[in-house]
């Protein structure tokens, strides 16, 4: 793909056929490494907040074996030995999957800056239609990036940051009432 200047994206559709069985199968962290291992660019993790199943500690875990290069034991996150990626590029991890506006706060503290968050419903859902819930997810993850960035509590403000910045915003006030 790189080499043709495209991208690779790797869906989780069907993984569970493949990792949620408890007598066989492949943990999903390890699909992540053989996705990190063979060049794959993005990876969907999971949420936490959204329709899609999965834990947070083992979805920052997963996280973390995607886009850092050195991956310290972290044995309540399922990371069972140091794990050092030397120079191979990271993934970045993708969120989807019942997302809308006020799962932002929750999903700019869990997945930071290195990520994708594909808002389909929370986007096309919109009253205003495509470019207003575009408009209101934006606003959204600028007030909570920029709340973030000045200290304050993503999760615990989350709330009164989003209304705060709907004040400014007639599509992202629309979003939150509907």
């Amino acid at each position: 793909c790189r080499k043709n200047g495209m991208l690779l994206h790797i869906h989780r559709a069907m993984h569970a056929v493949i990792d949620r069985n408890p007598n066989h199968g492949i943990h999903f962290r390890v699909l992540a490494k053989c996705l990190r291992l063979s060049g794959g660019d993005h990876l969907h993790t999971g949420t936490v907040v959204g329709k899609l199943e999965g834990d947070r500690a083992s979805t920052l875990g997963f996280v973390d074996q995607l886009r850092e290069a050195f991956v310290p034991e972290d044995r309540s996150r399922g990371i069972f030995f140091d794990q050092d990626w030397g120079s191979m590029p990271g993934v970045f991890a993708v969120a989807s999957g019942g997302i809308h506006v006020w799962h932002m706060p929750a999903l700019v503290n869990i997945f930071g800056d290195d990520s994708v968050l594909q808002f389909g419903g929370g986007t096309q859902g919109h009253p205003g239609g495509n470019a207003a819930g575009a408009a209101a997810n934006r606003v959204a993850l600028e007030a909570c990036v920029k709340a973030r960035n000045e200290g304050r509590e993503l999760e615990r403000e989350g709330g009164d940051i989003l209304r705060d910045a709907a004040r400014h915003s007639p599509e992202l006030a629309v979003a939150l009432d509907t």
